[in-house]
């Protein structure tokens, strides 16, 4: 029988890949482009909606990424035998130029500023299950990074 308990693991599979360098857009690292688009639409949160398909700020440069997760999600909920109608919203939000903090942040070990990624899965009865990681980044400048050669299918 399906539970609602497994959607706090399913958020933290997402948040877990959401957050890993091979989190690519366009052959760059996605956290870092998002960093970079949350800085030319002057604000430092941007939160993808997965149920709606949509990003705050609006913008349809992540549309690859954002079907990406929702794939996941789909993916995740099938192989736990959980209705997707169990679901009421589902978000990643990041949040740039955060305080450090020691649970989620490495001190001095890695470029750039403190961010962390968030993974909120509120189901049809109102629960919430969230899943918080940190990382340090850095806006993406083409210049100074490799693009990768991976192919990804969305």
């Amino acid at each position: 029988m399906a539970s609602r308990k497994e959607l706090k693991n399913i958020a933290g599979g997402i948040i877990g890949s959401f957050n890993s360098r091979n989190n690519d857009v366009d052959g760059y690292w996605g956290i870092g482009k998002l960093y970079s688009f949350a800085m030319s639409k002057d604000t430092d949160t941007v939160t993808l909606d997965l149920t709606n398909e949509t990003i705050s700020p609006k913008t349809t440069e992540f549309d690859s990424l954002i079907k990406f997760y929702r794939n996941m999600l789909i993916s995740q909920l099938k192989a736990r035998h959980i209705p997707y109608d169990f679901l009421d919203k589902v978000e990643i939000t990041v949040r740039f130029e955060q305080q450090y903090q020691k649970k989620y942040h490495w001190w001095r070990s890695a470029l750039g500023k403190p961010c962390t990624c968030t993974c909120e899965i509120i189901d049809n009865r109102g629960g919430k299950r969230s899943v918080i990681n940190g990382n340090n980044c850095r806006p993406h400048d083409s210049a100074m990074e490799s693009r990768s050669t991976r192919v990804c299918d969305v």
